[in-house]
């Protein structure tokens, strides 16, 4: 089971079904992204909610460290970095360290920190016209 290495992406969640739908679709595209990619990073990628949706970020590393993954990269799916980017997400994934001490995780950048995220909203801006 080595060099097993999930993708977990992180929303808010919401209250509303149809947006944790959306959600659910979005890691669909990715899973298939994924397969599709030669050099194939990682082995499964999940969605995770942080409030009002399932399933739960903590029950889906738990799950996943069950299964045998011991390095884990969490994608925050939240445009800015706001708390649940600086401060939710890494306190509960210390909590989860604690818990499970063979985990190894990397909390990537969330969209906005990426250099072209902005020409991307410009370019979506304009084809939208």
């Amino acid at each position: 089971m080595k060099n097993r290495k999930a993708l977990v992406v992180v929303s808010h969640g919401s209250k509303r079904k149809e947006s944790n739908q959306e959600f659910e679709d979005f890691i669909q595209k990715l899973n298939k992204i994924n397969s599709e990619n030669s050099e194939r990073e990682y082995t499964e990628i999940k969605g995770a909610c942080l409030e009002f949706a399932s399933p739960q970020l903590e029950i889906v590393i738990k799950n996943l460290i069950l299964s045998g993954y011991e390095q884990i990269d969490i994608l925050p799916l939240f445009v800015f970095a706001g708390y649940h980017v600086r401060q939710d997400i890494p306190q509960r994934m210390e909590k989860l360290k604690d818990k499970f001490e063979q985990l190894k995780y990397r909390i990537l950048k969330h969209p906005a920190a990426a250099d072209d995220f902005a020409a991307y909203i410009f370019t979506q801006a304009l084809e939208q016209k």
